[in-house]
């Protein structure tokens, strides 16, 4: 009983450590269910009016690739892989699910796919990709799609639990159905991580405006409708269990039209700059969330003279962001109340800032070619290896607040930067020192072991020092072991599920934790 209490007692204390971690791992990235392809193709923009000036195509420019090359891979050699197996949460691999990989392309919070493969008989997937980092999602007929942030070399198997059913109606203002309509189904993150986009995308032809979708993830989602010439509706949170069933509503508006011009610095109108607009909603102890689909009606291209023309955009709190490969992404937050009253709006192409530092052990010596991964919600993914004696620098970045991460091998460091406008921040990352303590277990399915299973297992050293992560693989009997640990409070989380516990690591003693993914009943969770 007491060592109930006390694990009882960590999952309260770090709740909030795992909701964000969560947000990265499981919630930020997912993908619509696009045509599977391994070349990058831009998004298309909204078809122009008749008469509307020729558009020049967006400058703005991917940076979820790595584009130096790493310095011990031998030329010639093949692509590094994403490797995994596809699991139910019974313990069963399965064959034919989708897993695809999504990188940022056209705009740092519009996912587009990178790679896509089915899983083989055996439910193993290979996806040969650039070096880089990339969100992961494998989904099946009859199960709830899940997500991870993977990067190239990666091993990330992923758990798939069994679906429950939403069934609906998407009515317009006067409460008529509408007939033709898309349903995604989205996860809410933090403003500051990356976009996560559908977990599921349906299109629907139906004569009453109802609809039904049976691959429903075992957590939170939020229902998102689209119809030609409507602004998009947004359902409130929604949980259904494995086999249960929940309903909504959803009414579309016609939404407001949004006008404007994006200029540079010296009032120059800038032609050819990628815009688009994203709702906001509340989501409790994760404050303000961002919801975007990939592919819905506000996004567009400014013309010769630098406007632009958004339709359809929902009331309520807006952000306007403009993407331009010479500037920073630049974002123009809004609040829209009465389309009436809508006045065009003048968007100013920022230069942003600076990022630059040294990646070090944590013994304070630097870490040739070391790999760092920044998360921001303007920018997506931006992938950058340190040079010989370990020193960055990332430049055009909006001044906002982003994430670092620094990682060496299944080690890695977190820390949140404030970029200031016009300024170079200096910010050196290192590696937490070492401990004695050590945290060991298995995760299984039932009496079923999963391998290749990655966990991502936390703690929080502070504001000055931020999150700690380490992300081991599972073996192929389930087990996994992660010595030199420093004493304190960690959270443990199976990658592509829920299932999560908090833990307290001692100097010189093992902490056990097994996870079993299989769904318990609902009177045995206590979390």
């Amino acid at each position: 009983m007491q060592q109930h209490s006390a694990r009882t007692s960590y999952l309260h204390r770090f709740r909030l450590l795992l909701l964000a971690l969560l947000a990265l791992a499981i919630a930020a990235a997912v993908l619509l269910l696009a045509r599977p392809r391994a070349e990058e193709r831009p998004v298309a923009s909204r078809e122009e009016a008749p008469g509307e000036a020729r558009k020049r195509a967006s400058t703005y420019r991917n940076r979820s690739i790595l584009r130096a090359p790493a310095p011990s891979r031998p030329r010639g050699s093949e692509r590094p892989r994403i490797v995994g197996e596809v699991y139910d949460t019974d313990g069963n691999t399965l064959a034919g699910a989708a897993v695809v990989a999504t990188t940022f392309e056209v705009a740092g919070n519009i996912p587009s796919t990178a790679g896509a493969v089915k899983s083989d008989e055996r439910g193993r997937f290979e996806l040969g990709l650039p070096d880089g980092t990339y969100q992961l999602k494998a989904d099946l007929a009859g199960y709830g799609p899940t997500t991870a942030v993977a990067h190239s070399g990666d091993t990330v198997s992923l758990v798939l639990a069994r679906s429950g059913v939403i069934t609906g109606r998407v009515v317009d203002e006067r409460r008529e159905p509408v007939r033709r309509f898309s349903i995604d189904v989205l996860t809410a993150a933090p403003d500051d991580v990356p976009a996560p986009p559908p977990m599921t995308s349906r299109t629907f032809d139906s004569p009453d405006g109802t609809f039904r979708i049976d691959q429903i993830p075992p957590w939170g989602v939020i229902l998102k409708a689209t119809a030609e010439a409507h602004a998009p509706a947004f359902s409130d949170v929604l949980s259904v269990k494995a086999g249960g069933t929940g309903s909504v509503e959803l009414a579309l508006s016609r939404g407001c039209a949004l006008s404007g011009r994006v200029e540079d610095p010296q009032g120059t109108p800038l032609p050819g700059v990628f815009i688009d607009a994203e709702s906001r909603v509340g989501a409790g102890a994760l404050s303000e969330m961002a919801l975007k689909s990939s592919a819905d009606v506000q996004q567009t291209q400014t013309g010769d003279d630098g406007t632009f023309r958004l339709d359809h955009v929902p009331t309520g709190d807006i952000q306007v962001r403009a993407y331009d490969g010479s500037y920073a992404v630049t974002t123009l937050a809004m609040t829209l109340s009465d389309c009436g009253e809508a006045e065009p709006v003048r968007v100013v192409m920022s230069p942003g800032g600076s990022l630059r530092g040294v990646a070090r052990r944590d013994d304070g010596s630097p870490i040739p070619h070391a790999k760092l991964t920044l998360l921001s919600r303007s920018v997506g993914f931006v992938s950058v290896m340190a040079d010989a004696e370990g020193r960055y620098q990332i430049d055009d970045l909006p001044a906002e607040r982003v994430r670092l991460e620094l990682r060496e091998g299944t080690r890695a460091a977190m820390v949140s930067v404030n970029v200031k406008e016009g300024e170079v921040v200096s910010r050196d990352i290192s590696l937490f020192g070492e401990g004695t303590g050590e945290i060991s277990g298995r995760v299984t399915a039932g009496d079923r072991p999963l391998a290749g299973v990655r966990l991502l297992i936390a703690t929080n050293r502070g504001r000055k020092q931020g999150f700690e992560r380490y992300m081991p693989v599972t073996d192929r009997d389930g087990s996994f072991r992660v010595p030199a640990l420093a004493a304190g409070g960690y959270v443990v989380t199976a990658m592509t599920t829920s299932v999560g516990q908090g833990v307290h690591v001692e100097e010189g003693r093992v902490a056990t934790v097994n996870l079993d993914v299989t769904p318990r009943p609902a009177a045995e969770d206590t979390n």
